[in-house]
């Protein structure tokens, strides 16, 4: 999802779990496995071939290292492809834009769009983390989900030791090519208006999220680990596409389509390219490995 300097959060619950998606991104096909293998694919034509590789954005330094599929995956790839651009998305510049994007209108303030039950619940919470709605009231609620759910994650120890982050790190010191499969501004457009005229449901959803956010998070993390897209697919694309459909059309069905050609067009070059996108995208009846299937190709979850 989002490539911001504080990363995108990840997913976790059950019904609870459909916002957070929004906020970080994540996992399954409908390749049918005896035994789990790994969050990595590879993507054969009859000419050519790449790995699609299924990502975690925020992790624990505990998580590591990750599964070793990963690393072979890199080992035969010549260029990098990541959702967005990391190295830009961590500059000043884009920060700015963010922040004037998730931004409410200068006669609104968040209260405006809040029911005043969800009003004093998040009054609440923030009261019991040394926090004040005034910090948070002139920004739109996708922003205030997104900085809640970071905050609960650096709890836990997570933040910068997502995949993304370490395979752009790596291939920056390799000297391998990167490439972004989407603009900075079609990010900042989709956080800006993600969940509008559902303020209330957002902010609701998210601190329910919180509370079993530690349990949660660990469970994903494993199924993770092993490939698991059964587990993945039930714990949080179907909970996204039945409580938020909306949401579930903006942040993976739309932009699995806008990525397909892209992907298809490596098959066609003379390099091995490792995409890496947030696993949410590869799973599920509208994920890239269903799409890619469909398109006749050869697709094969590795160990």
């Amino acid at each position: 999802m989002l490539q911001m300097h504080i990363e995108q959060p990840v997913l976790h619950s059950h019904k609870e779990i459909i916002l957070l998606k929004f906020i970080l991104l994540l996992i399954i096909s409908t390749i049918q496995t005896a035994f789990a293998s790994s969050p990595v694919w590879l993507v054969e034509s009859e000419q050519n071939r790449l790995f699609l590789a299924g990502t975690i954005h925020v992790l624990r330094a505990s998580d590591h290292p990750l599964p070793s599929a990963f690393e072979s995956a890199y080992k035969q790839s010549q260029i990098l492809t990541f959702e967005t651009d990391i190295s830009e998305s961590q500059s000043p510049a884009f920060q700015q834009q963010m922040l004037q994007a998730v931004s409410l209108d200068q006669n609104q303030i968040l209260q405006d769009l809040i029911s005043p039950q969800i009003q004093a619940k998040l009054i609440t919470y923030l009261r019991e983390n040394n926090l004040n709605i005034q910090q948070f009231s002139r920004f739109k609620p996708s922003m205030i989900a997104m900085t809640l759910t970071l905050l609960e994650l650096k709890k836990l120890g997570a933040g910068s030791h997502g995949v993304d982050q370490y395979y752009f790190n790596k291939a920056k010191q390799d000297h391998k090519k990167t490439h972004a499969l989407e603009s900075l501004q079609q990010q900042i457009d989709f956080l800006a208006h993600m969940g509008e005229g559902q303020e209330d449901q957002i902010i609701q959803q998210t601190m329910k999220d919180i509370d079993t956010l530690a349990s949660q998070f660990s469970i994903m993390v494993e199924s993770w680990k092993k490939g698991d897209v059964t587990q993945l697919e039930e714990l949080f694309v179907k909970p996204m596409q039945q409580e938020f459909d909306s949401v579930y059309q903006q942040l993976l069905v739309q932009r699995n389509l806008n990525w397909l050609p892209q992907i298809m067009d490596y098959l066609k070059t003379p390099e091995t390219e490792m995409v890496l996108v947030g696993s949410a995208h590869l799973l599920g009846k509208d994920g890239l490995i269903k799409l890619l299937k469909q398109a006749g190709l050869k697709i094969t979850q590795l160990d």
